[in-house]
Parts: structure tokens; sequence; C-alpha cells
């Protein structure tokens, strides 16, 4: 027995160390190429800030504003965008600047124009524009970089290494029962809570819980860092990227661009401090607004926002609309921010804004993503139409003014040229909005799908709940079909505590009959759509219990989904997977899964997809493909390893 315990240590000993050396050598060389990686998109990154403000000062030298020229050039340098420039016309130099303050390091005749040039310190890109040659570049030295970032990430890599050090030295016991159990834990547990609960005994045992505790707190690292780097790719990238269609492709949208006025003067007179704290209040209210209009922010350039709406994402609304729309809304949070400023503040706090609709193309570069389209140039040149510094102006194509009308007036049209473009163009100018008011009042209910504001959220759920006991319920059924676009991340108090009072009058006024069964089906939906988990009062939850057993079939499964997303126990609602109504029991048996599964939830899926009604059948076929696809998003590990899961997938496969 002693003997055969023996001769198994070695096999034992050199899988363990084969595995920590594979393990450092791998994660050494992973470590190398993120250090690497970092290093060429710093590179990159400044080589595209170079580009930038190359082609930005572009105009200048058609102008010939050369004083202009050197003194943005001056600013770009002072912020690293550039690292040395020189400007040369034929009758010398007229403006050059480096580290080495050396003239004739820098002053050659450039020949090669509109591409960087680079090699292993510096890289640099000359343009020519009559006869006026502007030569921006940066230093770069991949070496350096690398290193330095190998520094910083040091510490990351040497907590890995000691991590799985510490790992491989608990390995000490052999017992099967132990990985029985690991097993178990993994294939049956969405929580991983069970694997704390398993004493090792063998040394087998002890790897793999160590392992699997290690790995699931790595993947709650990487999910954390994904989330990170995500967010440093703008929303529109972002929305392209998981789409899951290859680059390139087209797809029809209308490009918006958002400028604060007089930024300049709060760059120039403001502490960094003001200035970030000002524009970070901004551009959160503008973050927030922009998705409520479904709009995908592209880029933020200095305090100018790009964002787009896609027609394909606009449910039906015209995507120019919805640009006006959200401006609308930017305006307004701009003048409440405006109205906050203290007198001393010394400067006012106006937007200007454009959009322009077209083609738009998702491409992939050498390094990243990026789009383009004619829209693109058109919002800069419509922005660039705008002198008016005392007052908010929006400027779009007059194209657009049949699907604005209704909600901005119009105070200008001019014929313009724009700038690069052979035609004029009929260009119009708003500054004023309607109110939602006016929508309410001239019952112009779609309009309503084109005012998202918690406030204008507010004014339809008072109207709404009065409308309710006044037998006017056809009109709140148009109401609400009107916000069926609206989702929110979150909401203001007082709308949570108005949509609450909302519900409770639509649920005492359909008992009365004075509403329709639609109306209230259309509010709790609405409930789920703008009331976040965290957001719901325990008054909200106990008026959507009492719609589960309600006699409508519409109104019972939106009460399911919206209670399964704030977390109702499944105990409550088990029974209704087996509804005789489709519907009902398709979205309870998706909401039960999301916290637990089993035979019987199984058993009521299986019914579904075997039932003779073919409508039964493509609803647990709904029901089957929510529960694969919220899974495999939210725990991989679960998704390949719960034989539940593997029962589900061979059913999708067979069906």
């Amino acid at each position: 027995m002693f003997a055969k315990t023996k001769s198994k240590k070695p096999v034992v000993i050199l899988i363990v160390l084969a595995f920590w050396i594979s393990y450092v050598v791998v994660t050494g060389l992973v470590f190398y190429k993120t250090a690497k990686d970092v290093a060429d998109m710093i590179i990159s990154d400044r080589q595209r800030s170079m580009t930038y403000v190359q082609e930005s000062l572009a105009p200048l030298m058609v102008s010939e504003s050369y004083d202009a020229l050197k003194s943005n050039l001056e600013k770009a340098r002072a912020v690293n965008f550039i690292d040395f420039y020189i400007v040369q016309s034929p009758s010398g130099v007229l403006a050059w600047y480096n580290n080495f303050n050396n003239l004739d390091g820098i002053n050659v005749d450039y020949q090669e124009y509109g591409r960087i040039l680079e090699n292993e310190d510096l890289a640099f890109r000359t343009i020519n524009i009559l006869d006026v040659k502007l030569t921006v570049g940066v230093f770069q030295n991949r070496s350096k970089l690398i290193w330095n970032q190998a520094l910083l990430m040091k510490w990351m890599y040497v907590q890995d290494i000691a991590i799985v050090t510490s790992i491989v030295a608990l390995i000490v016991f052999m017992l099967l029962k132990d990985i029985i159990s690991l097993s178990k834990a993994l294939s049956t547990s969405t929580t991983r809570e069970e694997i704390q609960n398993i004493k090792a005994t063998s040394a087998e045992a002890h790897a793999l819980i160590n392992a699997s505790k290690g790995f699931e707190g790595e993947r709650v690292r990487l999910a954390e860092l994904s989330e990170t780097y995500g967010e440093t790719v703008g929303p529109a990238l972002r929305h392209e990227l998981k789409s899951g269609n290859k680059p390139p492709y087209t797809f029809q949208a209308t490009m918006c661009r958002v400028d604060l006025n007089g930024y300049t003067q709060i760059f120039l007179e403001k502490s960094d401090k003001y200035l970030i704290e000002i524009l970070n209040k901004y551009f959160a209210k503008a973050r927030d607004v922009i998705e409520r209009y479904d709009g995908l922010i592209y880029q933020f350039v200095g305090d100018e926002i790009v964002f787009h709406f896609k027609d394909d994402m606009a449910n039906g609304l015209s995507s120019e609309a919805l640009a006006a729309a959200c401006i609308r809304d930017l305006f307004a949070e701009a003048k409440i921010i405006e109205d906050s400023l203290p007198p001393e503040a010394g400067h006012y706090f106006k937007l200007k804004a454009s959009f322009a609709r077209g083609t738009m193309r998702f491409t992939a570069l050498d390094e990243g993503h990026a789009l383009s389209g004619l829209p693109l140039i058109e919002s800069v040149r419509l922005l660039s139409l705008i002198d008016d510094k005392s007052h908010q102006v929006m400027a779009f194509f007059s194209e657009a003014s049949a699907n604005v009308d209704g909600l901005a007036f119009i105070f200008d049209r001019k014929m313009n040229q724009l700038k690069g473009f052979k035609e004029e163009s009929m260009i119009c100018r708003s500054r004023d909005f309607n109110s939602i008011e006016w929508a309410y009042e001239s019952k112009q209910w779609d309009r309503l799908s084109y005012f998202r504001s918690d406030s204008h959220l507010l004014f339809v759920l008072k109207k709404a709940r009065l409308m309710a006991v006044t037998k006017r319920d056809s009109e709140v059924e148009e109401i609400l079909a009107a916000l069926k676009p609206f989702h929110f991340h979150k909401t203001s108090d007082a709308v949570i505590k108005e949509i609450d009072l909302a519900l409770e009058h639509f649920i005492h006024s359909e008992g009365e009959n004075l509403l329709g069964t639609r109306s209230l089906s259309a509010l709790v939906s609405l409930v789920g759509r703008v009331i976040s988990k965290e957001q719901a009062p325990p008054t909200m939850t106990k008026s959507l219990v009492q719609l589960l057993d309600h006699k409508d079939a519409r109104v019972q499964a939106n009460a399911i989904l919206v209670l399964g997303g704030y977390g109702y126990p499944a105990r409550k609602i088990w029974e209704k997977m087996y509804s005789p109504n489709n519907r009902v029991a398709a979205d309870t048996i998706v909401e039960v899964a999301k916290q637990q599964l089993n035979e019987d939830l199984m058993r009521a899926l299986e019914r579904l997809l075997t039932s003779p009604n073919p409508l039964a059948r493509k609803s647990g076929e709904y029901a089957l493909q929510n529960i694969l696809d919220h899974y495999q998003a939210a725990d991989p590990v679960f998704f390949a390893a719960s034989p539940y899961m593997e029962r589900l997938r061979n059913k999708k496969t067979a069906a």
C-alpha cells in the first residue's frame, strides 16, 4: 500500500510542476503581448492625434491665417498631441518647433504628402496646401514604451504567479469523492457557493477547487476589465462590434453633433478642476438623454459629442425626428446647468447642434474600427454655419423639415454652399421647440414618442391617470402605445412615485370597467421598461403581484416579466408554468429558469415543445431560446457544465 502511494507521487509532482511551468511561461508570454499591445495602442493613438491636429488645422492654411495656425499648433503641442512641427512656404519657414531648438534638423524638403512616415524613434506627416507645407510629428520608441508598460503591470504578473504557486503548494491529499463534489457543484450551481463548502482531503480535489475559485475570480476580474475597456470604446462602435456583422458594411442613420459655445473661454479662464466638474456633469446628463432616444455615441471630441440614430433601431420612428427631440432635451439640460451657475461664473453654457441623415459605413482599420460617411462631413459643415452665441441653435437640411415639423420651429431658411460641396443646399435653423403640452392638447399622440425626459414622462403619467377615471380608454391606449420605445436605466423619484400611483389607479379603473385591459397591460409593460429593480418600491411590487391572477393573459404575462426582472421569488409564480395560456406559461418558464433549473421546469417546457398546438410549440421554442441565451451570457461555465443545459441544447438541436 505504501509502495503504491510512493510510486504515484512522482507522477503527480511532474504533472503539477509541468502545469506550473507552463502557466508561468504562458502568463509571461501573455504579459509581454499585453504590454506590447498597449504600447502599440499608445503609438497608434498618438499618430491618430497627430493626424487629427493636422487635418483640423487645414482650413487655417486655406485661409492663410498663419498666426492662428501657429497658436493652435502650440496648443496641440502643449497637450502632447504633437511633439514637433514646421510650416514651410516658398518664401521661407513661417513657424516651427522641436525639442532640440534646431531648425536645421526639421527644415528639409518634404515630398511625401498625406502619409505617415515613421521609424523606430519618430513619426511625421506632411500636407501641402497652396504651396504651403505643414509637417507635424511625434516621438515614439516602442521598446521604451513596452518596458514602461511592463513595469506598470509587473505586480499583476507577480500576483498571478503567487496565486498559482499557492494553489500548487496546497495539493496534498488524493480522494476522488472531492472531485465528484466539485463536479456536482460546477454542473448544478450557478453561484459557485457550494465550492466554498467542499472540504478537500486529496491533492487533486484541492488543486481543482482552488483552480476553480481562482478561475472564477479571474472571470470576474476579466469581466470587470472588459467592462472598463468597453467604456473606452464608444457605444456606437461597441454596438456594431456586438452585432456580429462583418465589416465593411453600410447602414442608414442620422448623424448628430452637439458643441458647447464658448468652450475656449471656459478652457482658458477656468481651472482644470472647474472645467472637469462642469463637463462631467454635462456629459453624464447628455449620455442619459442620448441613450433614452436610442442614440449611439460615437465620439467625445473635447466639448463636442458626436452620436447617431440608426434607422433600423428607430422602432418605426424617424431617426431625424429622434435627433431633433434629443437635441431639444440636450438644450434643456444645458439651460439647467447654465441657470445653476453662480453669478461670478462669468460665462454662459449654451449648445449648438446639427444633424444630417444618410449612409454610414462601418469599417475595420489596421488598429480598431471606425465609422465613415457623408453625414459625418455634412454635420461638421452644418455646425460651422451657426455663429449665434446668444441662443442655442440647431441646423439641418430642409429635407428633414417634414420629420422635424411639430417638434421644432424653423426661424431661418437659407441657401448655402457647404465647404467642399459643389452644389448649394437649403439649410434650416431652429432654436425654439414645441412643448409636450402642445402634443397633448392637439392629440398628436404619436408625437409623444419624441418626449422622453423625466418631466415629459411625469406629465404624460399624470394626464393618463386622470384619463383612466374618465372613460377615455382609447386615448390612454394610444398614449401608452407611443411610449413603447421608452427604456430607461434610471429615472427620478417623482416619476417613480407617479407611475406607482398610476398603476394603482389603472388597476382600480380597470376593475370598475372604466379602463380596458390593453391599457392596463401596456402600463405594466412600461413599468418594467422605465423602473429598474433597484428603484422599484415595495408598493409597486405589491400592485404587480395582484395582477398575477388577473383574468387577462396579457396582463398576467407582463406582470410575470416585470416581477421576474425585479427578482421576485420563482417559487411564488411556479404554478404559472402550467398555465393553459401559452404566453403566460412560456414567460413564467423563462423567469423561473433564470433563478433555478429542475425537473419540474423541464417537464413544463417539454409540455409546450411537444404540444399538438403549433402556437404552443412556438412559445416553447421562444422560452428555450431565451433560457439558452441567458445562461450563455450570464454564466458560460454553468452553460457548458450543467446537465440541464446540455439537455436544453439537445432540444434546441432537435427542434
